[in-house]
């Protein structure tokens, strides 16, 4: 009686052992990816967009045309003479997906936009004929 709840409790360590090193290591092969590994085919565009000069608004619809979800950090909106404008986006975008923002406050006479994601490679340029 007492090999026999030895041998049980022997097998039921090898389980778990086994199952818990499985475990360690799906944990170690998914954070052990560089953004470049994790953004490898991300991809996105400009896929609708409109300046509102009355308004002072710019409408973006984006479409995620990979299976890597982004996240849109920053527009930038140059101007001539050399002047920028910054505006925070901080929006996801999943992986597949339409994502429509609307930014405020904008000032007309912009002539280049560019878009940067978490992946520092994904961008996405536009100009101001694009969205007008």
């Amino acid at each position: 009686m007492v090999m026999l709840l030895i041998g049980t409790v022997m097998a039921l360590g090898t389980i778990i052992s086994f199952w818990g090193a499985q475990l360690v290591q799906t944990q170690l092969n998914t954070t052990d990816k560089t953004p470049a590994e994790i953004c490898a085919g991300a991809m996105f565009r400009l896929y609708y967009g409109k300046y509102d000069s009355g308004e002072k608004e710019l409408l973006l619809f984006f479409e995620n045309q990979r299976g890597v979800d982004l996240e849109l950090k920053n527009l930038y909106l140059f101007y001539p003479d050399d002047e920028m404008k910054t505006f925070e986006l901080n929006e996801a975008l999943g992986s597949n997906m339409l994502l429509s923002i609307t930014v405020e406050d904008v000032e007309d006479g912009f002539e280049d936009g560019t878009v940067k994601t978490d992946c520092p490679d994904v961008t996405l340029d536009f100009t101001y004929s694009e969205v007008t």
